[in-house]
């Protein structure tokens, strides 16, 4: 299989550990266990959780929520954390959200600076029949197997919803995860019983699925001064990431998000950026890419991310990466990997 050139290989992936797990310690104390031990074996230390400018990389966020559900034996930490979680401990983003004047403002807001608090994340909303759905994937590879980050996402949104109505008891009317469903009848229960709202399991991404009138709805919390001033702040962070990653990191979340709106043209990516085809395709050209080089990057990170899914199948993941035919995508996997995907797959269920 071709190598990718070192030059162009995606920097690490960081969060604001912070922003999505503060108050970790003192949780883990009134539960018996030793923050510290566990910080610890992630790799990761208490400061970590306080400081609101230090980033730390994405995997050990992700190796921490497992760690958690182990060292806890609570198989639903990731959720039981996440359902107990302040928005307004959540930096730019939580207190962004809950200061905007409706529900579908706080959630384009997460769509918009959710990069200062965990890059390589896509957030989307999108509204159909009646229907909102409000869901978030990753763009870094072999990711799907962090079964409690998405339980932990799905809650933070849900809380989002709840404070800014001022109904704690709000719940969407169904929950999609990417895992399976939990094999234990008593399991299934109680991850039903958190989440307040029916889950199905299997799905490509993690998301909720509520009324779409919801979205008109005001938010209780709103005010327009604090948005004001932390719109300020979100872009400043922004500005402050952008400049410290390098472009192709921002191209590769814009594109992701266009494969999965199913349509991932260069024009509409040159559009979405507001530039021409023209100059996008000379930015490329600079990095030593074309376009094709990059759509083909992400779509390959996606594909292995999906295909360790074992509930989707290889026509729903060919056209959740924009493939209008199977034997298209199967050829550009081949070429990427060196196999099928549905070889690849088996050989990730040998593995384990």
């Amino acid at each position: 299989m071709p190598a990718t050139p070192t030059s162009h290989l995606p920097g690490v992936p960081t969060l604001n550990l912070a922003s999505l797990m503060y108050g970790l310690d003192d949780y883990l104390r009134e539960r018996g266990a030793d923050p510290n031990a566990i910080l610890g074996r992630a790799g990761l230390a208490v400061g970590d959780l306080t400081d609101p400018e230090r980033r730390v990389p994405l995997i050990r966020f992700l190796g921490l929520l497992e760690i958690c559900a182990e060292e806890l034996a609570d198989p639903h930490f990731g959720l039981r954390f996440g359902t107990q979680y302040d928005p307004r401990k959540a930096g730019v983003v939580g207190n962004l959200a809950l200061a905007s004047r409706t529900v579908r403002g706080a959630l384009h807001i997460l769509g918009r600076y959710l990069p200062t608090m965990v890059d390589s994340t896509v957030y989307r909303l999108e509204v159909e029949g009646g229907m909102a759905f409000s869901y978030s994937y990753y763009i870094d590879p072999l990711l799907m197997t962090y079964r409690q980050k998405n339980d932990w996402g799905v809650a933070f949104v849900c809380n989002v919803i709840r404070h800014g109505l001022g109904e704690p008891d709000w719940a969407p009317i169904e929950v999609l995860l990417p895992q399976s469903a939990e094999k234990s009848v008593a399991a299934r229960r109680e991850r039903t019983g958190l989440l307040r709202a029916k889950v199905w399991s299997g799905h490509a991404w993690a998301g909720i699925r509520f009324d779409a009138a919801v979205l008109e709805r005001p938010m209780k919390t709103a005010d327009a001064t604090i948005e004001r001033l932390m719109r300020h702040y979100g872009d400043l962070q922004l500005a402050g990431l952008e400049t410290q990653q390098d472009e192709l990191s921002g191209l590769r979340r814009s594109i992701a998000q266009l494969v999965v709106e199913g349509d991932s043209s260069v024009e509409r990516l040159a559009k979405s950026l507001g530039c021409s085809v023209r100059t996008l395709q000379r930015r490329l050209a600079v990095q030593g890419l074309s376009y094709s080089d990059l759509l083909a990057e992400v779509r390959r990170t996606l594909a292995l991310n999906l295909l360790e899914n074992p509930r989707l199948g290889i026509a729903q993941i060919a056209y959740c990466l924009g493939y209008s035919e199977v034997s298209t995508f199967n050829h550009a996997f081949r070429g990427w990997v060196g196999q099928p995907p549905r070889d690849y797959r088996k050989s990730l269920r040998s593995r384990d």
